[in-house]
């Protein structure tokens, strides 16, 4: 038998009253996050042991997307078998608002072979709409689960939220998102041509693929590529390329270009070899993006790696 769901923020009934008391313990947590629990034991998913295939949810409060959620006792969920190999599955509060005053309950949703978010999820604020709890794995010719992948998420009056695992970031991924996962911060921001990305605020952003200029193409294994630093104020860049169009470079000197809004604001340098390693030389980045040895042609094979300032 399912859990009892004390539930606030549908429709309100006679039943279900939304009155003063209930706005105030509500609002600080719809007002900071789409999702989250209370506190670090609310909606735990772990095994439970003797029994097949199946996982217990702890009592506690929850939220998403403006309702908020109490259950008083465990709910289990018992998984589907599995024949052979292993599958990830989804532990999810599914709410509903399509029925009057709406409803909230424990689901599971049948996953893959790769612990990712399964494309059975919901997503439907103000219709139906799963909010993720735990990937559990299950492994043919295994009673109990063989791994279980934290995804609830916890809000405070600070501000941000905090996760357990890097796969929160797939589902919790709005622009100006900001989640401390195991002491790494970071900040879902807009990148190099509009598009949204994920920046470690204390280290590295994800690496993004530089263009090569012309007569000039990537070693076979390579990509020329930069990422920023300490939170956006250095830039990383490396890469190692081959010039195509004769004997020494004439057309021009610059080997590759940097994307825009990763581009440092004064000339900078970078060491590097020219000449199929044989010769160190030093490459100089402009504020206009170019990767250049100059003042003369580089050799048949360019490789550079270092770090510049961008502020």
């Amino acid at each position: 038998m399912p859990v009892t769901f004390i539930s606030n923020g549908y429709d309100t009934t006679v039943d279900k009253p939304y009155g003063e008391a209930v706005w105030a313990d509500a609002h600080p947590s719809i007002g900071s996050a789409r999702y989250g629990v209370r506190s670090p034991l609310d909606w735990k998913v772990t095994a439970v042991a003797g029994q097949d295939r199946t996982v217990s949810i702890n009592a506690g409060r929850g939220f998403g997307h403006g309702v908020t959620d109490k259950t008083v006792e465990n709910d289990t969920l018992q998984l589907a078998t599995i024949t052979s190999g292993s599958r990830w599955d989804l532990i999810v509060a599914r709410r509903d608002w399509t029925p009057t005053a709406g409803v909230t309950k424990f689901e599971k949703i049948a996953g893959g072979t790769t612990a990712a978010i399964p494309g059975g999820r919901l997503v439907g604020p103000g219709n139906i709409d799963d909010q993720p709890l735990a990937l559990v794995q299950v492994t043919a010719g295994q009673t109990q689960p063989t791994a279980i992948i934290d995804l609830r998420t916890w809000s405070g009056d600070g501000g941000g939220l905090i996760a357990a695992d890097d796969l929160v970031r797939s589902f919790m991924n709005s622009v100006g998102t900001r989640l401390v996962i195991n002491g790494t911060s970071w900040v879902r921001r807009v990148g190099a041509n509009d598009t949204p990305e994920w920046v470690d605020e204390n280290g590295s952003g994800p690496w993004v693929n530089m263009t090569p200029n012309f007569s000039w193409i990537a070693v076979a294994g390579s990509t020329p590529r930069c990422r920023l630093l300490d939170g956006g104020r250095f830039l990383h860049i490396q890469g190692e390329l081959l010039y195509t169009a004769g004997d020494t470079p004439q057309e021009t000197w610059t080997v590759a270009n940097i994307p825009a809004g990763m581009r440092p604001t004064e000339v900078s340098f970078i060491p590097g070899t020219t000449d199929t390693y044989s010769r160190g030389t030093v490459y100089v980045v402009g504020p206009d993006g170019t990767i250049r040895n100059g003042p003369k042609p580089a050799g048949k094979v360019a490789q550079f790696n270092g770090v510049v300032p961008l502020k």
